[in-house]
């Protein structure tokens, strides 16, 4: 079974591995909780997909308890106001 770290240190690596190293700038973890129910860690993340963007994307991602593969992403769009 992971820790919390270990998912969100498999989020980064995931991101890094989809888009590359330089396309994955300023990472930060929004928030982490344990789904008992699902039996995954849900984190949530931003980063700046390239030098050139104005803005982050977030994501929240699934990770699975056990072996730490990733189940689930969705890119989280903000509500325009």
């Amino acid at each position: 079974m992971i820790d919390g770290k270990a998912a969100a240190i498999a989020v980064r690596n995931h991101f890094e591995d989809v888009h590359g190293a330089y396309s994955v700038i300023g990472f930060q973890l929004v928030n982490i909780k344990k789904n008992e129910d699902e039996n995954c860690w849900e984190v949530s993340c931003l980063f700046y997909p390239g030098i050139g963007a104005r803005s982050p994307n977030e994501y929240k991602v699934k990770v699975d308890l056990e072996d730490g593969s990733i189940l689930d992403q969705e890119i989280i769009i903000p509500d325009k106001e």
